[in-house]
């Protein structure tokens, strides 16, 4: 007849750096071994088994403290945004990475009416993708507060002054996914590409004036409705590659689409880079100072 024995370990601890003040999780385990009758009891084996189910909790403990960390974060930095990584975890995104102190000359009203606009391009694009419909803003119910956010704003920011059909008939696309979230997390980040496509070599429009383009290869394209800091714009993109690659999507080629008022047709002539190397050390270094700033 076999006998049973009880192993149990626990951890609690504070964490002073959560969202609420002297937060103090608890974690227990317990596990229960058979033993043959005769046997003795072995007091290595069970301090063995003991660390090792405490080195549990304790990790499980750490675990919580990091998220309870960047919930503070999250909650603290308005305009850092997060993803959903690794079991759990919050990974900041790749924009709040590259400039999340970028906008702090501009008021919040100005950001919120700048905002606004982006999000209802973006919108328009994305649907006039999906099944080539061209639409009129106020018949797109989800973007409707940014609409009364535009009709009340100080700036006067319009949405019908760029062009993206336009831009779609003269450089066409094989669109594969459309607003595709990518995590990383070796590097602990996400973001999301606005545009997955391969570019037809069967139907290339314009884009054989494109320099350096590539054909018929995966590629990410972001739309821009803004000025445009080409420097940020390629470590985004990077960024966003480097996280498809790890999902299996092997991006060769990563591309802006300014959408800009200051033009005639609505549009600038795309850009494009393949060597995706090149601004990867620059977004890994602003990682570092992003984690160095925020601690996540």
């Amino acid at each position: 007849m076999k006998r049973t024995i009880e192993i149990a370990a626990s951890f609690t601890g504070t964490i002073s750096t959560g969202n609420y003040e002297n937060e103090k999780p608890f974690f227990s385990l317990k596990e229960i071994t058979e033993l043959p009758e005769d046997a003795a009891l072995d007091n290595q084996f069970i301090k063995f088994r003991q660390q090792e189910l405490k080195d549990i909790c304790i990790n499980a403990f750490k675990q919580q403290a990091e998220l309870s960390y960047q919930d503070k974060i999250a909650r603290a930095y308005g305009n850092i945004r997060f993803y959903k990584g690794k079991d759990g975890l919050l990974y900041p995104s790749v924009t709040s990475i590259i400039g999340w102190d970028a906008d702090f000359f501009c008021s919040l009203d100005e950001l919120a009416q700048y905002a606004a606009r982006g999000t209802v391009i973006h919108k328009l694009v994305e649907l006039f993708l999906i099944d080539g419909k061209v639409r009129l803003p106020k018949d797109v119910p989800e973007i409707y507060p940014e609409l009364v956010i535009l009709s009340k704003g100080s700036l006067g920011l319009q949405v019908d002054d760029v062009n993206f059909p336009a831009f779609f008939k003269d450089y066409p696309i094989q669109v594969v996914g459309l607003e595709a979230e990518v995590i990383n997390d070796e590097h602990r980040y996400g973001g999301r590409a606005d545009i997955l496509c391969i570019i037809d070599s069967k139907n290339p429009g314009k884009w054989d004036k494109v320099d350096g383009v590539k054909f018929d290869a995966p590629t990410i394209l972001d739309v821009k409705t803004g000025s445009l800091d080409k420097t940020k714009c390629w470590k985004q993109l990077t960024a966003y590659a480097k996280a498809c690659h790890e999902t299996e999507v092997n991006v060769e080629q990563v591309g802006v689409i300014h959408l800009n008022k200051e033009v005639k047709q609505g549009y600038s002539k795309p850009s494009i880079i393949t060597d995706l190397d090149k601004y990867w050390p620059l977004f890994l270094s602003d990682r570092d100072n992003f984690k160095k700033r925020f601690g996540v």
